[in-house]
């Protein structure tokens, strides 16, 4: 009996080991990874797909959890964001809805915010990146894969 379960236990075993070993993502995203500056840090968590006006666009919606590090209030907004494709095409941030990023974050704080890009419908992934200030060069950037309607 006990070389009857041991068997079994064995066989379960080998089978969850090569399932997990089989599915493996093949697309890498920097999704919850932490990046920013020494004053700010930066951590997309979360990225959906909404209903645009035209049929051949889609928007993506990236939740963005922001702290400020600084002994100094710090002002955040999703114009601090872009999104580009692998091709560098940068894509246009997507109005201001009432729940976009946009404020001055106390020292020590956080908070968490959205930023809204409008997409081609097939683009299923592209890279986001934050600049301290508009114009200056991305202080951080992250590979986001976008989620399949």
């Amino acid at each position: 009996m006990k070389k009857i379960i041991i068997a079994l236990l064995t066989t379960v075993l080998i089978t969850t080991t090569l399932t997990a070993c089989g599915s493996s993502n093949t697309q890498d995203t920097d999704l919850n990874k932490a990046l920013g500056t020494k004053e700010i840090t930066v951590t997309p968590t979360k990225v959906t797909r909404e209903k645009a006006i035209s049929d051949r666009k889609t928007v993506l919606k990236i939740e963005v959890t922001v702290k400020n590090n600084d002994k100094k209030a710090i002002g955040i907004g999703a114009g601090n964001f872009n999104l580009k494709d692998d091709d560098g095409k940068v894509y246009d941030n997507y109005g201001l809805k009432s729940d976009s990023l946009g404020q001055e974050l106390a020292a020590g704080k956080s908070v968490t915010g959205n930023i809204y890009f409008e997409i081609p419908e097939d683009l299923d992934k592209g890279w986001l990146d934050y600049s301290v200030s508009l114009g200056q060069n991305p202080a951080s950037e992250w590979l986001i894969a976008f989620p399949k309607k």
